[in-house]
């Protein structure tokens, strides 16, 4: 378990998103709060393994030099006056806050993130809205690299889109352009934000599996100006995964973002503006459309060639590669500039 590295386990396959399981109703009377809430604890190091958690609520509280795996899914998560703490927060199905901490690092997977009076954080996020600090200073963050044998299941259960990752989004509150209250985090120091050797249930074999989540650039400046902007049309999640582990592997190629979104028809029809005779904006009104920005030498020709053996000449292609021409301008459009549609 931990940070990915560029090699691939033996026999690994590309990492499909689950589907969201049927929840299991649970009898919340026969639970124990106290199973459910770590408080006041020094130097200790704590493990909650899957199924002890089970998509219920939880809290961190006045933590102090502790490592901290939570590894399952979880509902909501509070993590409160935490200090000098490693922590591990598995798939969150709605929010995490973060309030009043110093000096921790944290990895999570969530649908929000929020904090509000923190300072000399860092954080690496799957977060599927805009992260929002308020009130905090010395933020730093990267993008979510970290995984273990279950984590794919577990973000099925809290409903979570690897491909919908907008960790980079930042909002603050409180912003000072002359001294920013946050900054990205190298993202080879993700590795170091943990200590696995800590965590015994993690074994030697999940440091080398495949990349759950896509490890995106977000807004880091790009190592090269060749991009290639593809649009994947609704239900095509076996072609973005497969794409995507073909893409981590590609040799001086890197994803830059990837984002899924229902888009409005009118956005629709720029979107899909090179592709006017196909009217698609009419067959996918309403459905989730999926896009994937990746830079790096030749990309162009080596995005088509994967895609391509991916496709293998079974029906019409289920994506569509932005023209170079536009590919820029709808690319900001899709990843910077249109939100969610509520």
């Amino acid at each position: 378990m931990g940070c990915s590295s560029s090699k691939t386990g033996k026999g690994s396959q590309p990492q499909k998103q689950a589907k969201k399981p049927e929840k299991v109703p649970v009898d919340k009377s026969k639970l124990d709060p106290k199973d459910f809430i770590i408080t006041k604890k020094t130097g200790e190091i704590i493990v909650k393994q899957e199924g002890t958690i089970n998509g219920q609520q939880f809290s961190l509280e006045e933590l102090k030099d502790c490592d901290i795996f939570l590894l399952d899914y979880i509902a909501t998560i509070n993590i409160d006056y935490c200090e000098n703490c490693r922590i591990y927060v598995g798939p969150v199905e709605s929010s995490v806050f973060i309030r009043n901490c110093t000096n921790c690092s944290v990895i999570l997977a969530c649908q929000q993130f929020r904090c509000r009076d923190c300072t000399d954080c860092r954080l690496a996020l799957l977060s599927t809205t805009e992260p929002i600090i308020e009130t905090s200073k010395d933020m730093k963050f990267a993008c979510f690299d970290f995984f273990y044998f279950s984590l794919r299941e577990q973000l099925a259960h809290a409903g979570l889109r690897v491909v919908n990752n907008k960790w980079w989004q930042v909002h603050d509150f409180n912003a000072n352009p002359d001294k920013p209250n946050w900054s990205l985090l190298p993202q080879e120091d993700v590795c170091k934000l943990l200590r696995t050797s800590q965590c015994t249930s993690l074994s030697e074999e999940e440091i080398s599996m495949d990349r759950v989540v896509p490890v995106t650039l977000g807004c880091r400046p790009l190592p090269c100006e060749e991009c290639c902007f593809i649009l994947f049309f609704p239900e095509q999640d076996d072609l973005v995964e497969g794409f995507l582990s073909k893409a981590s592997k590609m040799q001086g190629c890197q994803i830059c973002r990837t984002r899924s979104m229902v888009v409005p028809v009118d956005r629709l029809k720029s979107l899909f503006s090179f592709t006017a005779k196909e009217k698609l904006e009419k067959k996918f009104q309403g459905r989730e459309i999926v896009g994937i920005d990746i830079c790096g030498q030749g990309i162009r020709q080596k995005v088509e060639e994967s895609l391509n053996s991916l496709s293998n000449g079974k029906g019409p292609p289920g994506f569509r590669i932005v023209p170079e021409s536009t590919q820029t301008a709808l690319a900001k459009a899709f990843f910077e500039v249109w939100k969610d549609e509520i």
